[in-house]
This record gives structure tokens, C-alpha cells and sequence, in this order.
């Protein structure tokens, strides 16, 4: 029995991290779109399917999974003939993968947020308290990804998974914002996963805002 799927989604935010996994499953699925701007996700309706009001939601055979890690360690899982996650009897390297889904919102997407912050207070002249030591800063992080893209082609290494569309839907606005110049081995990776067809056909940019709702 075929699974229906029905992802509530809108421009500009997180939910487009959702959709590229998706395409990459090549899994059927109906798009509901919201306008922000307008209010769709303030309405009764919406919060009905997600009590936040915040995309994405996903909806699963008539169940509700909110939350977009969750819902992309789900879909990988769930569809696990697309070989987009190890399998749970893959210890060693499952531990690895878990690892790296949550760094991306974890440690790489606060890192981002902040130092996206600090550098529009300091194009206007303003200045924001120091960033808090529990915080990796960004360089940092960054260069943790350019050691490990150095000598593999992907997060894991020679084949695409779902940590590769968590981490680079995040790594992708920071290409925007101008922070990955000088990582050659980072844009080397972000090429490659714009040149994907799944990510083509989740257009427009899969890139997530770091303040995305």
C-alpha cells in the first residue's frame, strides 16, 4: 500500500529542507502551501495540524510529524531502500550519521544565526554583546566541514545522504551571506548538491535563511 504524504509548506523556510529529501526519495507527495505573509499559518485550521503554527508539517498516512530534523531522520528511515541513512544495524557508521544530522541544527545552524547577526549589527555601525562560550563560533565550525570535505565527497563520505540535506540546506545560506569564502572544499560540496535533480526540482533555492520560521 502505497504511503500518502502531504507536506505543508511555505517559501523561505525549513520546510524546503523537507521537500529536497522528498525529490530524493522520489516519493510521491501533495504540497500545501502557506503564505506567511498572509496569515495561512495563524488560522485555526493550520494549527489544528501543527499547534505552533509553523512549517513544516508532514503528514503521514493521516499522522502529523512536525519538527524538520525529525521529520528527515523519519522519511530516511521509513524509506530505507533509497540508502539515504545506514540501516540501524550499521553501528559504527549510523553513530556517525546521527552525529552529523544533529550538528546541523545542533552546533552549525546557531553558529550561522549568530554570526549573521554580528555581521548586520557591524555593517550598521551598532554592536551586539560578545558571543556566548557555550557557542561555537563560526570559523570554527566551518572549518570542521572544510577538514572533513577535504578528502570526501560527501558528509560520510563517497555516498549522498540525508545529513547531506540537513547540513547543506544551512551551509547554503551561509554561501549566500558571503561566509564560505575561502573554504574551497565546502563550495566544492555545495556544487555538487545544487547540481542534483532532486534539489533542482525542489527550486527555488533550498538555501534556509538562518531565522527561518
Amino acid at each position: 500500500m502505497e504511503t500518502r504524504l502531504r507536506l505543508y509548506y511555505a517559501p523561505g523556510t525549513r520546510a524546503r529542507r523537507v521537500r529536497w529529501l522528498l525529490e530524493e526519495l522520489e516519493q510521491p507527495y501533495e504540497l500545501r502551501t502557506l503564505q506567511l505573509r498572509s496569515g495561512d499559518h495563524r488560522t485555526s485550521t493550520y494549527r489544528s495540524v501543527h499547534p505552533f503554527g509553523k512549517v513544516p508539517a508532514l503528514e503521514i498516512d493521516g499522522e502529523v510529524m512536525t519538527e524538520s530534523l525529525a521529520i528527515c531522520f523519519y522519511l530516511a528511515d521509513r524509506f530505507w531502500e533509497k540508502d539515504l541513512a545506514p540501516v540501524h544495524e550499521e553501528y559504527s557508521r549510523r553513530a556517525v550519521y546521527l552525529t552529523w544530522m544533529c550538528r546541523s541544527v545542533g552546533t552549525l545552524e546557531p553558529a550561522l544565526d549568530e554570526e549573521a547577526r554580528h555581521a548586520e549589527a557591524r555593517l550598521n555601525g551598532n554592536r551586539l554583546p560578545p558571543f556566548s562560550p557555550a557557542l561555537t563560533p563560526w570559523d570554527t565550525v566551518a572549518a570542521e566541514f572544510e577538514r572533513v570535505l577535504s578528502s570526501r565527497r560527501f558528509l560520510m563520505g563517497e555516498g549522498f545522504t540525508a545529513s547531506d540535506v540537513m547540513n547543506g540546506s544551512i551551509m547554503l545560506a551561509a554561501r549566500e551571506k558571503n561566509l564560505v569564502e575561502g573554504f574551497p572544499a565546502i563550495n566544492a560540496w555545495l556544487d555538487r548538491l545544487t547540481g542534483r535533480a532532486a534539489f533542482k526540482r525542489a527550486a527555488p533555492s533550498v538555501a534556509e535563511p538562518p531565522s527561518a520560521p
